[in-house]
């Protein structure tokens, strides 16, 4: 056994009490909003920031508590072997070691693998990038659609990558990854509300469905006249965009008209952006926060947006909303028209998933020119 030691000094929960204290007293904070760092004076402390002192004070004894830590870790790789088996065997987190592991000290399995945003290392382990950033969106996005539970500190240094321990190949011959997520302080739990309406959001995004977007992100608290706006901040796309039918219509290309694009949305729509914050449940505001982390993840492998992350997105929020009416509705004609869903479903991912391999030959070909 190679054990993993992870101590808690001494000073640290007399240091988190001063941190807490500056936190409250402080008037200018910075606070990344998608890839904007705005400085918000005091009196958009009172309205906007409250949220963070609030989540701050709730959430820093647990994570003080190593305890707790080890126990997400377990939870969180006990509900992919439950609710998403076809996956779990690629998602790992490290063993804990109960017996030699105290609040203030927790000893875990030592693991060994490439951070996931080391791409040179990545490939040098036989491991296809983008099968990595298919991997991350797909177990973030069941756990976020479908468990409930969700890991909300999935920056690169959280996450590692290696071949996964199985002997199973890609189509291409490469081997298989598998993520190992690190550092379990901070999960969050959505409730089945929360959860099925952000599935349902979700899903309305990446279908360009105008009509669901509105609908679910009023009732996540955007209000009739912000759900655009949070429909935005989401995607980092402009509403035209989001509701344009290509089915690449989400992808960001990462130039420089879309920097600035964005950057103007940001500074003309700040006081609007700063009011939907304030309304946003807690719970929503800290999955904008992990989006974020996803999405530079995603970046670091790609190098742009994907689509093929917005195809498994897609796929997962939809099986979440389709899962939870066959919960909510027990009649004949509700399981016929679930399942008229299901196949509707099946056809609009298929189509999507040509568009997906056309744009991979084109790519194919465009560097083969």
């Amino acid at each position: 056994m190679q054990p993993l030691l992870q101590l808690m000094p001494s000073c640290i929960e007399f240091l988190s009490s001063i941190h807490m204290r500056m936190y409250l007293t402080f008037l200018c904070m910075p606070v990344c909003l998608g890839s904007f760092l705005v400085f918000l004076t005091d009196i958009f402390l009172t309205f906007v920031c409250r949220w963070l002192v609030d989540e701050i004070r709730e959430s820093l004894p647990k994570e003080l508590d190593f305890l707790v830590e080890g126990k997400n870790s377990e939870k969180c790789l006990d509900n992919f072997r439950k609710l998403s088996p076809h996956i779990a065997d690629y998602v790992y987190a490290p063993k804990v070691y109960w017996n030699l592991s105290t609040s203030k000290l927790l000893t875990m399995e030592f693991m060994d693998g490439a951070q996931i945003n080391d791409v040179k290392t990545i490939q040098r382990l036989g491991i296809q990038p983008n099968e990595v950033a298919k991997l991350v969106s797909q177990a973030f996005a069941e756990m976020m659609f479908k468990h409930g539970f969700v890991h909300c500190d999935p920056h690169a240094a959280n996450l590692l990558v290696r071949p996964s321990p199985s002997s199973k190949r890609s189509i291409l011959g490469k081997r298989k990854p598998q993520l190992i997520l690190l550092d379990h302080g901070l999960y969050k739990d959505l409730d089945f509300y929360t959860r099925t309406n952000y599935a349902a959001l979700w899903k309305a995004l990446i279908f360009a469905d105008a009509k669901a977007i509105k609908e679910n992100s009023v009732k996540l608290g955007a209000g009739e006249d912000l759900y655009a706006l949070f429909a935005g901040i989401l995607t980092m796309r402009p509403w035209n965009r989001v509701v344009d039918p290509a089915v690449d219509h989400l992808v960001i290309r990462g130039a420089d008209g879309d920097r600035s694009e964005l950057q103007m949305y940001a500074s003309q729509y700040f006081p609007q952006i700063s009011e939907l914050l304030r309304r946003l449940p807690r719970v929503i505001l800290l999955m904008l926060k992990t989006n974020d982390c996803l999405r530079a993840v995603n970046n670091s492998l790609v190098q742009e947006s994907s689509l093929l992350t917005f195809f498994v997105v897609g796929k997962v929020s939809s099986e979440a909303v389709i899962e939870a009416k066959l919960l909510q509705r027990k009649s004949l004609l509700c399981w016929l028209n679930v399942w008229l869903a299901e196949i509707l479903l099946e056809a609009r991912l298929f189509g999507m998933q040509m568009a997906l391999w056309l744009l991979q030959l084109r790519k194919a070909l465009s560097w083969g020119n």
